[in-house]
């Protein structure tokens, strides 16, 4: 996938944007400052094109490419509690439970790596596909403690003895947002976080509550503050009940960690902007 070439785009929304062109969305900037995104013709919303100050481009476009990525199931989302899985044990130990009881950790790896894999991230001839069961297999000799779940710092560390062509590091929550802003996908660790499910009003009290579960940043809308608004990837029960918004307050006070999966060839590129 080549990287878009959009005059005046800031260096950061450079991996959003050449994703959203190659769906067919085409970008241009005016003389006043005024970015304008011209959809692809048919798109489900009606609009032919949306108009954008420069303050909302990052977050408009981000909103536009995680929908295409919903729409075309690019940005999958696994259940760890999917029948086709779920009694499976995760780990080797006697008392080992099973991915439906305690593979949260192994079921985000798997969503975040299904992602980078189907985005130019493999070489010709390599698998393009990873489920629950194959990131539960390499985690239970990275990570699994049994009885109490998943170490991600060791899950997250050892990705390259696997899949060579990725690794991960643990970041901070300031680094998380950064990374999220710019379409990054970040796994992060609840002890008492809640958050809303999808047909929850944000405006009542949250009706999603987990005590330790991994789960997925994807999003992130308005000013940066404790009301800010993340967008979560839940895999650990169906979708109308899972978590899919959750504010700023919630991750600085309840979140346990931040964890960035990436190609190997990422960190280069991002510093070389």
């Amino acid at each position: 996938m080549n990287d878009a070439n959009v005059p005046g785009l800031p260096q950061d929304l450079k991996d959003i944007a050449t994703k959203l062109i190659a769906y067919g969305y085409t970008l241009e900037k005016d003389a006043g400052g005024i970015w304008t995104v011209h959809l692809p013709a048919g798109d489900r919303s009606g609009f032919s094109r949306v108009a954008f100050q420069q303050p909302e481009l990052g977050q408009g476009l981000l909103r536009m490419l995680r929908r295409e990525e919903e729409m075309r199931d690019v940005l999958h989302r696994y259940e760890q509690n999917d029948a086709r899985w779920k009694t499976k044990v995760y780990g080797s130990a006697r008392n080992d439970t099973t991915i439906g009881e305690a593979g949260c950790g192994p079921t985000s790896l798997a969503m975040v790596l299904q992602y980078l894999m189907n985005n130019g991230s493999r070489p010709r001839y390599a698998c393009f596909a990873v489920s629950p069961p194959q990131t539960a297999a390499y985690a239970a000799m990275h990570g699994r403690v049994s009885g109490r779940g998943t170490d991600a710092n060791k899950m997250i560390m050892g990705i390259k003895e696997k899949w060579p062509e990725f690794a991960g590091t643990k970041v901070s929550f300031t680094e998380a947002a950064q990374l999220v802003g710019e379409g990054r996908l970040v796994i992060f660790l609840s002890h008492g976080c809640s958050g809303y499910s999808f047909r929850q009003p944000l405006h009542r009290a949250p009706d999603v509550h987990y005590a330790g579960h991994y789960m997925i940043l994807a999003g992130v809308e308005g000013p940066v503050g404790p009301d800010q608004i993340f967008y979560v990837v839940d895999g650990g029960r169906r979708a109308e009940r899972s978590m899919r918004f959750i504010r700023q307050s919630e991750l600085q006070r309840h979140a346990a960690g931040f964890w960035w999966v990436y190609r190997r060839d990422e960190p280069a590129e991002r510093s070389s902007q």
